[in-house]
C-alpha cells in the first residue's frame, strides 16, 4: 500500500512539475478546458438567476376585472355580491380607483400624477382568485366576465409568470443539450491531448513495456495529468464566469429595475465550484482513459 501511494505521489509531482516546465502549452490547455466548461456554467448561472423572478411571482389563477368609468356605485355593489356568491371563486377583492391611484403614487414616489386631469383616470377593479387552475376553465371564466356590461377589460394576471416559467424550462432543456455536447467535446479534447503526449513518449513507453512495465504503470502519469488539468480547468471556468457576472451584473440590475423587478446574476458559489471542478476532472479522466486504453490495445 505504501508503494502504491508513493507511485501515485511521484506521478502527481511529475505532472505538476511538467506544468511549470511547459507554462505556455499548459496554459493553453487549461484555457481550452476552462472555456469549454464555462459555456454551460454561464448558461446555468443565467437560468438560475432568471428563475428568481418566476419563484418570486405568484402563479395562482388570478383574474383582474377593470370596470367602465360609467359604472355606478350600485353596479359595483351588485357585481361584488354576484362574485362573492359564485362558488367558483376562492377570493374576491375589490380595489377602488382611489386606492389604486394612492398605491401607484406611492410606488412611483410622487403625489401629482393627476395634476391637470379633471378626475382619476384609473378604473375600479376586482381581483379574483379561482379555485381551479385549469387553463381552459380560466379562459372560459375570462370570456364570461368580459360579457358583463360594466366590465371594460379582463386579464389573467398569472399568464406572464407562467410564460416565464416555461422559458426557464426551455432554458434548462437547452442547458442539458449544450452541457452534453460540450462534455463530449471535453472528453475528445482531453483524449486528443493525451494521445499527443503518448506519441511524444512512445519510445519510452515501448522500452518500459519490454522490461515488464504493467498497464497501470503506463497509464498512471497520463491519468494524473488529466486529473490535474481537469481540476485546474474547472477552476479557470469558474473564474471566467465570475468575471462575466461582475462585468454584466450592473447592466442587468439596471435593466431589471426599469421593469420594476429586482434581479442580479448569481456568481457560482462554493458548492457549484466543487461540482464543476469534479465534473471537469471526471470528463478529462474519461478522455485520458480512452486514449491510453486505445494505445495499449494497439501496442498488444
Amino acid at each position: 500500500m505504501k508503494n502504491w501511494f508513493r507511485l501515485h505521489l511521484l506521478a502527481l509531482t511529475r505532472t505538476i512539475g511538467s506544468l511549470f516546465r511547459h507554462p505556455l502549452g499548459s496554459l493553453l490547455n487549461l484555457l481550452v478546458i476552462g472555456i469549454t466548461t464555462a459555456l454551460p456554467l454561464a448558461l446555468w448561472t443565467l437560468i438560475m438567476s432568471v428563475s428568481q423572478i418566476s419563484d418570486q411571482v405568484s402563479v395562482e389563477p388570478q383574474i383582474s376585472i377593470f370596470l367602465r368609468h360609467s359604472a355606478t356605485a350600485e353596479d359595483v355593489k351588485g357585481l361584488q355580491a354576484t362574485l362573492k356568491a359564485d362558488a367558483r371563486w376562492a377570493k374576491v377583492e375589490f380595489i377602488p380607483k382611489a386606492t389604486a391611484l394612492a398605491s401607484l403614487q406611492a410606488s412611483l414616489g410622487t403625489t401629482d400624477l393627476t395634476a391637470g386631469l379633471a378626475e382619476n383616470p384609473l378604473p375600479d377593479a376586482f381581483v379574483l382568485q379561482a379555485k381551479e387552475n385549469d387553463p381552459a376553465g380560466l379562459e372560459a371564466l375570462k370570456k364570461e366576465l368580459s360579457s358583463i356590461v360594466i366590465v371594460e377589460e379582463v386579464q389573467l394576471d398569472s399568464d406572464w409568470a407562467k410564460r416565464l416559467a416555461r422559458i426557464t424550462d426551455l432554458g434548462r432543456a437547452i442547458f442539458e443539450v449544450l452541457a452534453s455536447l460540450l462534455a463530449l467535446a471535453l472528453v475528445l479534447i482531453t483524449g486528443n491531448a493525451i494521445r499527443m503526449q503518448i506519441l511524444t513518449r512512445r519510445d519510452e513507453i515501448e522500452v518500459a513495456k519490454l522490461i515488464g512495465a504493467t498497464d497501470s504503470f503506463i497509464r498512471r502519469p497520463f491519468m494524473h495529468a488529466a486529473l490535474v488539468q481537469g481540476l485546474l480547468g474547472g477552476g479557470v471556468a469558474v473564474l471566467i464566469v465570475w468575471g462575466l457576472v461582475a462585468y454584466v451584473n450592473p447592466t442587468v440590475v439596471e435593466l431589471a429595475s426599469a421593469y420594476g423587478q429586482s434581479l442580479s446574476l448569481l456568481a457560482p458559489d462554493f458548492l457549484t465550484t466543487v461540482v464543476v471542478c469534479l465534473a471537469s476532472a471526471f470528463l478529462c479522466l474519461l478522455g485520458a482513459s480512452l486514449a491510453v486504453s486505445r494505445y495499449l490495445y494497439q501496442f498488444r
